[in-house]
């Protein structure tokens, strides 16, 4: 024979649930929200150190290139900025060739005070906040 079952046996009582509620859902989704904003903030920071560490690392080779270029025509130099092409895009470099100032000390003479040169070369990247600077005196005579 056919029985008739009543709806009383469907319907969830409250101490018997096996679902979430909404506040559980609430809470572990924020949870899972902050710990991805965690993890970007991270990464994006990862990011720029980096290129940061690439940049510092490429910047005194490319100015010890510029200061090769510069030994050969100390006097004569007359580029005061310029980029490394293709191969660096992006990165310059400015260039002051300067008099020295050495008239305090004695045992160097007056004609090779003036051959001292101070020569500063400061390598940028515009795509960040970087920047790398080198001073350094040469010899400019014979």
């Amino acid at each position: 024979m056919f029985t008739l079952k009543t709806a009383s046996k469907y319907i969830l009582r409250a101490g018997n649930s096996n679902g979430f509620t909404l506040l559980e859902v609430m809470i572990s989704v924020s949870i899972i929200a902050l710990v991805f904003v965690s993890l970007f903030r991270m990464q994006s920071s990862t990011i720029e150190l980096a290129a940061a560490g690439k940049f510092n690392s490429i910047a005194p080779i490319l100015a010890n290139q510029v200061l090769v270029k510069i030994k050969g025509d100390i006097d004569g130099w007359s580029e005061p900025k310029g980029d490394f092409g293709d191969n660096f895009p992006g990165i310059e470099w400015t260039c002051k060739i300067l008099d020295s100032s050495f008239e305090e000390i004695e045992f160097i003479s007056e004609e090779n005070r003036n051959a001292f040169k101070k020569i500063e070369i400061e390598i940028t990247d515009p795509s960040g906040p970087r920047s790398y600077k080198i001073n350094t005196w040469r010899f400019a005579g014979e």
